[in-house]
């Protein structure tokens, strides 16, 4: 995923389709009687089979996702079905230009049932979809539901979380004789800054580094910064923690830890990571784990996200106001965000999708790697800031792209003091129209 700073707002699908009025909703009089689903959920959040005899209801889900998630998907619809033979799943895996072909779906009256749906692109697709409850007890944390709850109504039920983590070069701490950091405490930014430096090694070939470039998004609020004031209602890119946050991702490159933006054009920082040239890693995704499995004779453990921790993606089911099958599509969402066996699935194996959003089912997902430490991930899913958004995220964007072509964050020449200020202007103004 592209970690340009013009794309600040969003997390691994940050180029979001704006779709207000797009919607065409109805008034549930096409639904599918609840009778031909035959399938109910428990109060365990598993569901019970219904009459195998019963005619079939079939519901379309439409998701993206890599190889591994796409087998993980496949594998939970199959578990389902088996469970609720009325019921089948036509499964829609999307490779490329997601929310365009959602988009387009949505405007052509051929939306499916359900759609996978990132935080940070549900504003825009919101109006399209039905409310859903959900019992904050069945996850991990209330601001997962908060994430995805637009104007007072849950629109997508949480389903997985892509929290990053920081993933260290072993051997290359042994040879500075550096010991591991807490596994269990994050350390300071200043701490993180400290030993990045440390690692910088101009004289080798291929040179190393401290770290790979920094993503802003992560370092805001490490810094316990946002992008928008609290109640959503204006850019927070003026206050103290995000400026500075800037500013030590500018330090970063004066001080030589991470590639300069010609040495790191065009390359994988995850494979110069993998080869030796990044002690540290701190874009460390659950995408990344399947990876991880075949990498060998590489020494790796994962760390706590330093300060406040980066953000955290958070994924949600969402289902849509003209489909004629709402009933037998919020078993089948319901089954998949709430039921262990599913998120055990998802989320309990070496191909994991992300962290599951059960409580339940997080110990499946620490124990994938015996010796390495996922609780990370799963401090990181209870306790980071998901992304923030707005329903006019093109035009921020757009505003956004000044950070990396006027400041010295990219490629500009001045400081966040003289740019930002004007962004925010600009950004606050797009939120209020």
């Amino acid at each position: 995923m592209k970690r340009a700073l013009a794309l600040l707002l969003t997390g691994v699908f940050s180029l979001s389709v704006l779709l207000t009025g797009c919607g065409n909703s109805d008034n549930g009089t096409n639904q599918t009687d609840a009778s031909n689903t035959g399938s109910v959920a428990d109060s365990a959040g598993e569901t019970k089979a219904g009459d195998a005899g019963s005619e079939q209801t079939t519901v379309v889900f439409a998701y993206w996702g890599a190889e591994s998630e796409n087998n993980a998907i496949k594998n939970v619809i199959a578990d389902f079905e088996a469970n609720n033979p009325a019921i089948k799943i036509e499964a829609q895996w999307i490779q490329s230009d997601y929310l365009t072909k959602v988009q387009v779906q949505i405007a052509g009256d051929t939306a499916a049932d359900v759609y996978l749906m990132s935080a940070s692109d549900l504003p825009g697709f919101a109006d399209n979809y039905i409310a859903q409850e959900a019992d904050t007890a069945n996850y991990l944390s209330e601001n997962l539901i908060e994430s995805l709850t637009i104007d007072g109504e849950l629109k997508s039920k949480p389903f997985i979380v892509k929290p990053k983590v920081m993933a260290i070069n072993k051997t290359l701490f042994e040879e500075k004789n550096i010991d591991i950091p807490s596994l269990t405490e994050s350390m300071t930014v200043q701490e993180f800054e400290d030993l990045a430096v440390q690692f910088v090694k101009e004289e080798s070939s291929p040179q190393i580094f401290g770290s790979e470039p920094l993503w802003l998004t992560n370092w805001i609020y490490a810094f316990n910064g946002s992008y928008y004031t609290s109640d959503g209602m204006a850019s927070n890119l003026t206050s103290s923690e995000t400026i500075a946050a800037a500013n030590f991702a500018i330090r970063s490159k004066e001080l030589g830890y991470v590639p300069n933006d010609t040495q790191k054009e065009g390359q994988s920082m995850m494979d110069w990571f993998l080869s030796g040239r990044i002690a540290m890693y701190t874009d460390f995704g659950p995408w990344n784990i399947p990876q991880m499995e075949e990498v060998e004779g590489f020494e790796w453990e994962l760390l706590i996200f330093p300060g406040n921790g980066g953000a955290k993606e958070v994924n949600g089911l969402s289902i849509t106001k003209t489909s004629r099958n709402k009933e037998a599509a919020q078993i089948f969402v319901d089954y998949l965000c709430e039921s262990e066996r599913a998120q055990s699935i998802i989320g309990g194996d070496k191909s994991a999708y992300g962290v599951p959003v059960n409580p339940n089912v997080v110990r499946d997902f620490e124990s994938i790697y015996e010796g390495k430490n996922l609780a990370a991930f799963v401090n990181a899913a209870y306790n980071q800031t998901p992304s923030e958004t707005q329903k006019r995220t093109n035009e921020i964007n757009s505003i956004h792209d000044r950070i990396s072509d006027e400041t010295l964050v990219g490629s500009g020449e001045l400081t966040p003091e003289e740019v930002f200020p004007s962004i925010a202007e600009a950004v606050t103004s797009i939120i209020q129209r």
